[in-house]
């Protein structure tokens, strides 16, 4: 992982420099303003800054080494294998099972299942803000107005696209044999987590994300494993929290030519489990890898 990339780890060297920048920034506010208020900048904002620093500095520090163990412990295999998880797994399956397609149309099912009310708040602001613009237009300041009302119009459409459904609409187009896959679809036992979902029918497996749709054929499946990703959310720059985010990956080897490829659906960590213990089960004979990869990620997140 190339450590300039941003975000990135803050070093101890980058942290003396932030901590120089801000008391030349304090000094600089005594001296220039020289007034209460460059006073209490200098007095209680600067030194405010620097606690914060020194604090994310040994927030990311302690993160990152009780991520190397808990990273150890999941290769390993120590982590999803021992007792604590282990009871914790047998209450999540008590509670949830596989669930049954909705509808029986697959069309219709899959088009419900990406009707969420947030793309319609979405696309009511965005569209709120189209219309805002082309107020501007009318005060005179057309160039400003049109560049608005272009950019926000995209975004409503954007938003629009995912609440009807367009992902499954171009899948369908496709050349696909809708019956068959239907009818593995309907038989399906699924699993649902956030906007992904897999789903095991009687001849394919069948996957979906935000953007798109899957249908993978058992034949054609040469492994299923799992894999774990850290991600690690800044703010500005500076280390805020981290999460892991687990995924299902059905490795896919596409027949004659050899081509390797693979599908990942994030699930919960008791998902991907309950994937990999009854894998088996819908397609007998079946080569179920429980070789854990952990990758990490990094996400920015600009707090204004």
């Amino acid at each position: 992982m190339n450590k300039n990339a941003y975000p990135h780890v803050m070093t101890f060297k980058e942290l003396i420099i932030y901590i120089i920048v801000v008391i030349i920034i304090g000094f600089v506010l005594v001296v220039v303003r020289d007034d209460y208020s460059g006073i209490i900048g200098a007095c209680i904002v600067c030194p405010a800054m620097i606690g914060y620093l020194i604090y994310a500095y040994n927030k990311e520090k302690k993160a990152d080494k009780k991520a190397v163990q808990v990273s150890r412990s999941i290769v390993d295999g120590d982590y999803f294998n021992s007792a604590e998880w282990h009871a914790k797994y047998v209450e999540y399956i008590n509670q949830h099972t596989f669930e049954k397609p909705v509808i029986m149309d697959m069309k219709k099912d899959l088009l419900k299942r990406f009707r969420r009310s947030e793309y319609i708040f979405f696309s009511i602001f965005f569209l709120f803000l189209t219309l805002g613009c082309g107020c501007t237009i009318a005060i005179g300041k057309v160039l400003i107005g049109i560049v608005g009302m272009l950019m926000f119009a995209g975004f409503t459409v954007y938003e629009i696209s995912f609440f009807i459904g367009m992902p499954v609409r171009r899948w369908l187009k496709k050349d696909i044999d809708y019956k068959a896959l239907e009818n593995s679809y309907l038989e399906s036992r699924m699993l649902t987590y956030k906007k992904n979902g897999i789903a095991f029918g009687t001849t394919h497996i069948h996957a979906f994300t935000e953007k798109n749709i899957y249908a993978i054929d058992y034949r054609i499946v040469d492994e299923i494993t799992r894999k774990v990703v850290r991600l690690k959310t800044y703010e500005d720059g500076i280390y805020s929290s981290d999460e892991y985010k687990h995924y299902v990956v059905v490795h896919v080897v596409m027949p004659g030519t050899n081509d390797a490829c693979d599908v990942e659906i994030e699930l919960n960590e008791y998902q991907v489990q309950m994937v990999l213990d009854n894998y088996p089960t819908f397609r007998i004979g079946s080569n179920v890898n429980d070789g854990t990869v952990v990758t990490e990620a990094k996400e920015e997140v600009t707090v204004v």
